[in-house]
């Protein structure tokens, strides 16, 4: 590209002697009409070498400059420029100026220049819009900076991490299992063309032995020659969700999900028009409730450009996604959204709220339903670069994220860390086991429900695995809940779990046994003798020496209610049983008195007077040793035997 500025432009008009200098200033500024910033670049810095007070020259280079992101090189030659004396020429040098402190981490120089800028701001309205988004951030850092948070991240190792890229990371409840996404070289299909990359891959790593074990890719049918990533998995482990840049896909990239059966991953199913757009849809996460997903989207309809969208399953189907709205979503870019296990703390990112540059982790509380203005989670956790997403595990107490920090094995490499304090969720347990035949031992897939007994609300809901019985599911402390497991052709089983004023360190394994349903009498058959089946009541309860139901024993009344209405046919015995504390008589009577508070429930609430009987076996009946305490609550029960079918 060749100038000819003789007759038009002279050095002297720039404060310069070089003609040669000018000639590539000017050749530099052609340069960046055509967005050629890189050439632009080389040109001005061979008219600063000649001229080194060249002020234009130092303006044009720092433009160019910001314009790739180059923001710590870009500002000594915009300082150079604002001590010029062609410093008044340059209307918005303040505004970029501003953005290459701010993005640098040098907030009080950012707050100055924004605030020079907005006192007189010249340019596009671009620049200003800019500047007013990015001086209250400004402000804020420059006080939060004065406040670190705690964060000493350990990088999780070369068998996670490699030269390529690791990021959005997600474990299973029990900490087990990381899944994550990458870029590798060793990616299902191999460099891509089109793409002039390789695809993104999902993997996935077991802790075992104390440590993280070789990831491994998850293989054929999740992942394929396309792009697979954003990937999270359920707190089972049963089920991935991820997004897929399909050819046959509503739009660039849409929502899957493909569940863990037999040992494999199903093919993949694309989660339908109520989910996804013909925009951009990602970074898909279940909430610990297992029927509320929230992803981000760039569709229409949204506040901003990316926003966080949720979509529930209700009546066997997923509902039309509905916008998070305000205050989560602002007119930026929020993304991969997590609910802990609480279920009441969110953390995600976004580039809008006030923060410290590019991308910064938040999160946000629920409270009576709604999100709460959402927090900074601080420095130097968040820093003027780009921090994606975060996740923390069960218990609350640790923090895992991506990073391209120095000292790593690649572009992103995986973290962990403690988590500081301040933004801890509420601490959650997690419940693991497997469900089985009480007489086979045979493995069952069950249906499996825990209740908030203060309140009545079902907080999880899962199905214990067809093949193994298994299950994994988090449970937030500090509530007491009452646990069901049904199948069909058996009787419920209940238990009851008291998470108040317990350590942080507790978690429960446990295994939960079905007793099959005594098998029908067909109308030509005798009546035979059914063999003694008894369900202990884990979730009745009464004051000491009272026989009012309290109200935390509606939720296993209900069960049973309704276990009877599906069997209308059944004929039961209440049964009270106490402990050997008190007289043998008074004890009798009391067991009775809790029984028929029982039968009236039921009667009160449509059984008929003929199907349930209530007897009061007192201290009689012991299944614990009365000399200890934890044998007298085994004793203290109320429970029911089936008499006729």
């Amino acid at each position: 590209m060749s100038l000819s500025f003789a007759q038009r432009e002279k050095p002297a008009d720039y404060g310069i002697k070089s003609k040669k200098a000018l000639e590539f200033f000017l050749e530099g500024r052609e340069w960046t009409r055509v967005r050629d910033y890189v050439k632009a670049a080389e040109l001005f810095k061979k008219a600063i070498e000649l001229e080194p007070d060249f002020g234009d020259a130092h303006f044009a280079l720092g433009e160019s400059l910001w314009a790739k992101k180059k923001y710590e090189e870009a500002i000594p030659h915009f300082e150079k420029t604002k001590s010029s004396s062609r410093a008044g020429l340059f209307g918005i040098l303040n505004a970029l100026l501003g953005d290459c402190y701010y993005y640098t981490s040098q907030y009080q120089n950012a707050l100055e220049c924004y605030s020079d800028y907005l006192n007189n701001p010249k340019g596009l309205k671009i620049y200003q819009d800019n500047a007013q988004k990015n001086l209250p951030k400004a402000q804020f850092a420059v006080t939060a900076i004065q406040k670190p948070v705690s964060f000493s991240p350990v990088n999780l190792g070369a068998n996670i991490n490699t030269v390529g890229r690791e990021y959005l990371p997600f474990l299973t409840a029990d900490d087990n299992i990381l899944l994550f996404t990458a870029h590798r070289e060793e990616t299902t299909g191999g460099f891509s063309l089109e793409h002039k990359d390789y695809p993104e891959d999902i993997y996935f790593s077991e802790y075992k032995d104390q440590k993280w074990q070789p990831a491994q890719n998850i293989g054929a049918p999740i992942n394929t020659a396309e792009y697979e990533g954003a990937a999270s998995i359920t707190q089972d482990g049963k089920v991935v969700f991820f997004a897929g840049d399909y050819k046959n896909g509503l739009g660039n990239y849409d929502l899957y999900y493909s569940v863990r059966a037999n040992g494999k991953w199903t093919t993949p199913i694309n989660m339908g028009p109520e989910v996804n757009s013909d925009g951009w849809d990602s970074q898909p996460f279940l909430a610990p409730d297992g029927k509320t997903l929230y992803f981000s989207s760039r569709r229409r309809g949204g506040v901003g450009e990316k926003d966080i969208w949720v979509t529930r399953w209700e009546n066997g189907k997923w509902t039309k996604a509905q916008n998070l709205g305000a205050p989560i979503n602002s007119l930026g870019n929020e993304q991969c959204p997590f609910i802990h296990a609480d279920g009441r703390t969110m953390y995600y990112s976004s580039d809008y709220h006030p923060g410290f540059g590019g991308d910064d982790l938040f999160v946000s509380y629920m409270q009576e339903g709604q999100w709460q203005t959402p927090q900074n989670m601080g420095y130097p956790l968040n820093t003027s670069a780009n921090e994606g997403n975060i996740f923390v595990n069960t218990k609350g107490a640790k923090g895992y994220i991506n990073s391209d920090r120095k000292g790593g094995y690649g572009l992103d490499d995986l973290y962990e860390f403690v988590l500081d304090e301040r933004f801890r969720p509420q601490i959650s347990t997690f419940l693991r086991g497997f469900t089985r035949d009480s007489i086979t031992s045979v493995p069952l897939a069950c249906r499996i429900k825990l209740v908030d007994v203060e309140t009545g609300d079902t907080v999880r809901a899962m199905t214990s695995g067809k093949g193994d019985g298994r299950f994994l599911k988090s449970l937030p402390m500090n509530r007491e809940y009452a646990a069901y497991a049904e199948a069909p052709g058996y009787i419920f089983t209940s238990k009851h779990f008291y998470l108040k004023d317990l350590t942080e360190d507790i978690y429960f394994d446990l295994t939960i046994s079905l007793l099959p349903l005594p098998p029908p009498v067909l109308p030509q058959e005798p009546v035979k003798p059914i063999k003694p089946v008894v369900v202990i009541l884990n979730n009745i309860f009464f004051d000491y020496g009272k026989y009012e139901l309290k109200k935390e024993s509606y939720v296993e009344l209900s069960v049973l209610l309704g276990y009877l209405t599906q069997s209308p046919k059944m004929k039961i015995e209440i049964q009270g049983h106490t402990d050997n504390t008190g007289s043998e008589e008074s004890n009798l009577t009391l067991s009775q008195r809790r029984a028929e508070s029982v039968r009236q429930y039921l009667l009160s609430n449509g059984v008929a007077q003929g199907r349930v009987t209530a007897v009061g076996y007192g201290e009689s009946q012991p299944i614990g040793s009365n000399d200890t305490e934890a044998g007298r609550a085994q004793n203290r029960r109320t429970a029911f035997q089936i008499l006729e079918m």
